[in-house]
């Protein structure tokens, strides 16, 4: 934020005194002189004066990457301390100090310096949010804004912390799923790597005294060595940029291609579209509970959706209902929906507990991504033993096959 230099005279004292503030612009650094006592006669803004990481994160796709930003657990802490100090009675102006002045989160501490700025200024909680839409989600700011109308910011700001938390354990799941691959493809990488580089060459030297034709696996492996040996810095970059430019190709104009297939995969497709589908739901009732019609809250909750192929399934799903149709009938059209929740929602829609219902269905969801995740993490176990252990057969096989056929000429 612009750091301002000021001489103003003091309403009570006519005295002209000098100093800094930081505003978001000149007319808030007025302002904010003015609801001080304060009439300014000069306001100058200061150069701002950037370290090196400032430096970098002003480059437009590494200053993107290298930007910090508000983990999702952080946002989670804020919220719910936020529902508690407004619940207490404390006024959302000093609310926003207590937070700003506990946060350990350097990011966190100037957005919510920023946003308290903005408030006494005279913006909304919500519009003050929404100038940093990369820390908070529409989902975030809309359940905000209906927080203010209805007046129980209290309220939305507990459920928003709930519904965090939630999605916090979502993610704990498919990372320690995803622990012991990852680290099992970095060893074999690692290993294919030392293998190819150190311990190829020494056989090879080994094998320039054989006279017979080496066997297959033996030529095979050392031709592999002697390229990665002699191109290793263009298959090192390479490999890098080649990764780089799938995720970036997945993400952007493949994501509809790879949301289709990553759906389509035995088990760990099955895996995404619970998750997927438990974190529409639970969105669903959180907003629904706040006040939001139906129709917004479907509109809101797909955002949260990271499928191309789920999201477009749920458009058409809130454009049936928007005609005037239920819920569940729409649902079940979209084959993505397990049948049990189907008839929740059902229930749901007749007995009119929608919110019940529909976290009943989240936690069964839940439910069934344990289980999911547990038998992925099962079935990949043994996957990776096994690619490894083939990996480490075949250069045992190319590295000692010379060596049983000179043992046998040397006996004979």
């Amino acid at each position: 934020m612009p750091i301002y230099s000021f001489s103003a005279i003091e309403t009570q004292s006519n005295k002209v005194i000098e100093g800094k503030l930081e505003a978001e612009n000149f007319r808030q650094a007025k302002e904010l002189l003015r609801e001080d006592g304060k009439i300014p006669t000069r306001l100058d803004e200061e150069a701002e004066a950037l370290d090196f990481g400032q430096m970098l994160q002003k480059i437009p796709i590494i200053g993107q990457i290298l930007k910090p930003k508000v983990s999702m657990a952080q946002t989670s802490i804020m919220t719910q301390q936020l529902s508690t100090l407004i619940d207490a009675g404390i006024p959302l102006i000093e609310s926003i100090y207590l937070l700003e002045q506990q946060t350990p989160c350097k990011r966190m501490k100037e957005i919510l310096k920023n946003v308290r700025a903005n408030v006494i200024a005279g913006d909304s909680f919500s519009k003050a949010l929404s100038r940093y839409d990369k820390d908070f989600t529409p989902l975030y700011i809309n359940m905000i804004k209906a927080g203010e109308v209805s007046g129980e910011l209290d309220k939305i700001c507990f459920r928003l912390s709930m519904l965090l938390e939630k999605y916090i354990a979502l993610q704990k799941k498919m990372q320690s799923a995803m622990v012991y691959p990852g680290v099992t493809l970095a060893v074999i990488i690692g290993v294919v790597v030392i293998v190819l580089w150190a311990v190829v060459p020494t056989f090879k030297g080994l094998f320039g005294h054989y006279d017979q034709e080496l066997p297959a696996p033996t030529v095979m492996l050392m031709g592999l060595s002697d390229f990665f040996v002699a191109f290793w810095w263009v298959i090192i970059p390479s490999f890098l940029f080649g990764v780089g430019w799938l995720v970036t190709f997945c993400r952007g104009p493949g994501k509809p291609l790879f949301d289709q297939w990553i759906l389509t995969v035995p088990v760990l497709g099955m895996v995404f579209r619970k998750i997927y589908v438990s974190r529409f739901i639970r969105t669903l009732a959180t907003v629904t509970a706040s006040g939001v019609s139906l129709v917004a809250g479907l509109e809101t909750s797909t955002e949260t959706v990271d499928n191309y192929v789920l999201r477009e399934a749920l458009t058409t799903a809130k454009d049936s209902v928007l005609m005037g149709g239920g819920l569940a009938r729409p649902l079940e059209m979209t084959n993505a929906f397990p049948l049990m929740v189907v008839k929740m929602v059902a229930i749901g829609e007749e007995t009119g507990k929608m919110e019940q219902m529909l976290n009943k269905s989240a936690d069964f969801l839940d439910a069934e991504v344990d289980h999911a995740v547990t038998n992925l993490t099962t079935l990949i176990e043994p996957l990776m033993i096994v690619i490894m252990g083939s990996i480490l057969l075949f250069v045992a096989l190319a590295m000692y096959l010379p060596m049983f056929e000179m043992a046998g000429m040397v006996s004979g």
